[in-house]
């Protein structure tokens, strides 16, 4: 009768106690839902930073500075160069457009949460900071009024900052103790053969692959977008030039995701609009259009897909879902959609790589990819394969109980 009752006691106190960790588990998925835009962006800013911090790691001993200067010299300027970016590309529209259309100016709150400033009051900003003493005539309403709004979008730059600040945090600490991580999650929960490690294996590979890999290349593209639509512009004649330059480049580093198309979606029409531009001039400026064309074939298509891409990207997701990734994710989510719906797709892909089939049939769960073997970046590798890293985990293993001093 007493060990009845102690093995009801036992079996009631688990029952409590998963009770309690489903409690923590609900408050902790609640937190992330309520910071998810940083949640994703910190772990953007792991994946994009980690084969540079792998490769610092060799020739530093401390884990948590090579993770501080991976931040900081790496990831933090990308992201500051993205914001100029962005920036700079609705700047530009507006100085070309004259006003931002009322659809882009939707766009814009839809994707950053920020309400656009109208027209009236960019001018009297603008008064206000280039001509100081013609702003002492503006009557105390349009200044108060002014004054508000600043305010309000100083506001917003400021919890900008602090969410920046933390998925930088969020990725610092990830870097620094992803060995710890992973160890304790194959001794503990699903042991590295087993299809529950080898799909959150092929995740991980997976999402290196997307953010590190694929960003670059988008970035990469862009920045010689820039220098050739710039270089045009340089020497180009009278009446020829590329207009919105950096906005076009920006476009033909995101259209480089479009599998085969890559630029020919941004440089195809520019050249079509020098060529309109070109009738009833020189004959010599028909020869500068066909040049034009030559080097963008040349520098923004042949060359990225045959040299760079494979270089900078290695091992390719699917293009086709990550082209509706990229697009979809902003227009559902906002802004962080554009890192977070490529994370659902990944995660997808690997359910339906790894597991989907057997699940489907009824049969046992291996680690092997029993279908859709072309989706993915990485193949897991099956039962008895990864031995070699068994030394590691055992390693990261005794990092979780004497490394947390780091």
């Amino acid at each position: 009768m007493w060990s009845l009752s102690s093995s009801s006691s036992v079996e009631r106190s688990r029952l409590g106690w998963w009770a309690y960790v489903l409690g923590l588990g609900l408050v902790l998925a609640f937190v992330v839902y309520s910071f998810v835009g940083t949640f994703v962006l910190g772990v953007f800013a792991y994946y994009a930073a980690r084969p540079l911090y792998d490769r610092i790691s060799r020739v530093t001993d401390s884990d948590g500075i090579t993770a501080a200067a991976t931040m900081l010299g790496f990831v933090l300027p990308v992201l500051a160069l993205l914001v100029y970016a962005g920036v700079h590309t609705a700047t530009s529209l507006q100085a070309t457009l004259g006003s931002v259309p009322p659809p882009v100016q939707s766009l814009v709150t839809r994707f950053t949460g920020v309400q656009s400033m109208p027209q009236a009051q960019w001018e009297t900003l603008s008064t206000l900071v280039t001509n100081p003493p013609q702003s002492l005539s503006l009557n105390q309403q349009s200044i108060t009024s002014l004054v508000g709004r600043a305010a309000s979008v100083l506001g917003t730059v400021l919890n900008g900052l602090l969410h920046l600040t933390l998925a930088l945090a969020m990725g610092f600490y990830l870097l620094r103790d992803d060995d710890s991580i992973a160890a304790w999650f194959h001794s503990n929960v699903a042991e590295r053969d087993s299809p529950t490690g080898q799909y959150a294996a092929a995740v991980d590979d997976d999402l290196e692959s997307l953010y590190f890999g694929n960003v670059l290349f988008v970035a990469t593209m862009a920045v010689i977008a820039a220098a050739v639509y710039l270089g045009t512009n340089a020497v180009a004649p009278s009446g020829l030039s590329v207009p919105m330059p950096l906005v076009l480049a920006v476009l033909s580093g995101v259209s480089s995701l479009i599998p085969l198309v890559v630029s020919k979606l941004v440089y195809v029409p520019i050249t079509a609009y020098l060529a309109v531009s070109a009738v009833g001039t020189s004959p010599n400026h028909y020869l500068f259009v066909g040049g034009f064309f030559v080097v963008c074939l040349v520098v923004l298509d042949l060359l990225p897909q045959g040299v760079i891409q494979p270089y900078v990207t290695g091992r390719q997701l699917h293009p086709g879902l990550l082209l509706f990734a990229y697009i979809l994710g902003p227009v559902v989510w906002g802004w962080y959609g554009f890192f977070l719906l490529p994370l659902v797709v990944v995660l997808v892909i690997e359910v339906v790589r790894v597991t989907f089939t057997d699940l489907v049939h009824g049969d046992s769960l291996t680690p092997k990819v029993e279908s859709a073997a072309s989706l993915g970046s990485s193949e897991p590798e099956v039962a008895g394969d990864g031995g070699s890293d068994g030394g590691d985990d055992a390693d990261a293993a005794s990092d979780v109980a004497g490394g947390e001093g780091q």
